[in-house]
């Protein structure tokens, strides 16, 4: 998973009914129809959440049956590390890491972030 996948798997959780969904197929892979059964939502609603799982690369199907997909759960963590991380240190280091970047940056030792081209 790329950073960029990070933002569809980050949408599809932060529904409070896909992530129901989601931790129940982690717990135990089932069926459609054994999971929209367990729910509170009508089926084709679950197929919806379901398929949203999929796309974001979270859900995967198996011989019928819905598999949590693994692979995005360290990406995931990590985001959320550096997180925590930037948070748990503070404004004042992240003000001081962002005036040294400029500092080298003036002075040749780190490559410029690419410019916005001009319409």
């Amino acid at each position: 998973m790329t950073d960029a996948a990070i933002g569809p798997a980050l949408d599809a959780l932060g529904d409070p009914t896909r992530r129901d969904l989601y931790e129940r197929i982690l717990a135990r892979p089932s069926r459609i129809n054994a999971l929209a059964a367990a729910v509170a939502v009508t089926r084709p609603a679950v197929s919806h959440h379901v398929r949203v799982l999929k796309d974001a690369g979270l859900v995967r199907e198996e011989e019928g049956l819905l598999v949590a997909a693994l692979d995005p759960l360290p990406h995931l963590r990590t985001y959320f590390d550096r997180l925590w991380f930037e948070a748990s240190v503070g404004e004042g280091w992240l003000r001081e890491r962002f005036a040294v970047s400029r500092r080298l940056q003036a002075l040749g030792a780190e490559p410029a972030a690419p410019r916005a081209r001009s319409a």
